[in-house]
């Protein structure tokens, strides 16, 4: 039998995704690409903004193109906050909860494995309740869907209270994983050949607080593990940055010099609306300390603009605030409202010409200080993680810097999945064109 997973949204869905696939692979399902015929079909949703919603639902319609008769399963934060409604999609068989993920194998043992497979008008809803007290689960991974990168699970879940999202209805309240079985799974990672080791979780650095351990301190030994490999953190909150964690990856060439830093808005009305824990000035300070500590770091952050009440001028504020720090990138998004959140309940009074607008300076702006901060390193030397599949385009080699500047060369085959020093030479649009350092 064979099945196709399709993963939307974040680091850790693709995470749930290959433990998914583990899991259906020791049953002896045969796992294809999302592009080809299966006789069922996983599609592991996001719904942190209304455009994840639609690709979530024409992952359904696509995959029955394909196939009309497959069983097709809808998992992930879009089917965990909305069963019912995710339900009604036609030809759809089978909603799944997030908690529920690691019963995919035994679900589709009893769908495909006894007996002809017939689909049903009918949709059968699997959820239990992401609320309740719970064991974290998770499972060693040693494929991550063709991917040259391993992603590594180690929390799941979120305490906060943001008035936007709707994480922590869609995945609970936050709980680690064990240090110990942590540390096993990034072993089995770097055994298996996984050159770059990213940590990841719903709400990465707050690993540890309900253990009453630190998140610097298990970075700390996934560096002493034996073996040639980088760690790349995911997400992670500016609050939850100290500078033990700061200190380790000044001093550490086994981690990425690299950091994404969620912003949200630069102004602190809007941050309060938002129920943020920090205040611009707390997160200005968090970048300094950064910036200063860690040689050549590459940061990036992500914005809204548009949330209800931000005025020009609050607008102004987070415009600055980027102008001033040196990030490399930016992910900007138009506020949308989402159902069940608190901020549902406020007037959405920035038009939507408006938030377009905004949208398109912050873009420009960061395009030209990306441009500034990859000038930085020409004719000089990187290591680069060369990608197991060519850019599509160019038929070129990818990857990235450590500090995550993408990197295009020409380069044979065996190049691929090594951690390689690359001389970067000139800027090709959103790329750097490299050459093997000879």
């Amino acid at each position: 039998m064979k099945v196709s997973c399709i993963t939307l949204g974040c680091r850790t869905n693709q995470h749930d995704t290959a433990e998914m696939q583990t899991l259906l692979e020791k049953e002896g399902f045969v796992m294809v690409g999302q592009r080809e015929k299966a006789d069922a079909y996983v599609i592991n949703t996001c719904t942190v903004t209304q455009k994840s919603d639609t690709s979530s639902r024409q992952a359904v319609k696509k995959s029955l193109a394909l196939n009309p008769d497959a069983l097709v399963i809808f998992t992930g934060c879009y089917a965990q906050l909305n069963p019912e409604e995710a339900a009604e999609l036609q030809g759809l068989d089978v909603v799944l909860g997030n908690a529920d993920k690691l019963e995919i194998a035994n679900l589709l043992k009893s769908k495909l494995l006894n007996g002809p497979w017939q689909k049903s008008d009918a949709t059968e809803i699997v959820m239990s309740d992401i609320h309740r007290k719970r064991i974290f689960r998770t499972i060693p991974v040693k494929n991550f869907q063709g991917m040259t990168k391993a992603f590594i699970k180690v929390q799941t879940g979120c305490d906060e209270k943001c008035s936007f999202c709707t994480v922590v209805r869609a995945r609970g309240k936050s709980i680690s994983d064990q240090r110990e079985n942590i540390l096993s799974n990034v072993q089995e990672a770097i055994n298996t050949g996984f050159k770059e080791i990213t940590l990841t979780g719903i709400n990465l650095g707050t690993w540890g607080m309900d253990t009453g351990e630190t998140f610097s301190s298990l970075v700390k030994d996934i560096m002493q593990l034996p073996g040639d490999f980088r760690v790349r953190l995911s997400s992670i909150n500016p609050m939850e940055i100290d500078n033990d964690l700061i200190r380790l990856i000044a001093e550490s060439e086994k981690i990425c010099s690299h950091l994404h830093i969620p912003l949200q808005s630069g102004d602190n009305g809007v941050l309060q609306r938002m129920r943020r824990n920090y205040k611009r000035e707390q997160y200005i300070d968090v970048v300094h300390r950064a910036v200063d500590a860690i040689p050549n770091l590459g940061l990036g952050a992500d914005v809204i603009v548009g949330f209800p009440g931000e005025t020009d001028s609050a607008f102004e504020n987070t415009r600055k605030l980027i102008e001033e720090l040196p990030f490399s990138y930016l992910h900007v998004f138009c506020y949308s409202p989402r159902r069940g959140t608190e901020a549902n309940d406020y007037k959405d009074d920035v038009p939507g010409n408006i938030k377009k607008e905004r949208n398109k300076i912050l873009t420009q702006l960061v395009a030209e200080k990306g441009l500034e901060f990859k000038n930085k390193f020409l004719n000089k030397t990187a290591t680069v993680l060369i990608e197991n599949q060519r850019d599509r385009k160019s038929g070129k080699l990818k990857g990235h810097t450590d500090n995550y500047i993408p990197i295009s060369l020409d380069g044979p085959d065996p190049l691929k999945n090594s951690l390689t020093p690359i001389t970067l030479q000139k800027i090709s649009g959103d790329n750097v064109e490299g050459c093997v350092l000879s």
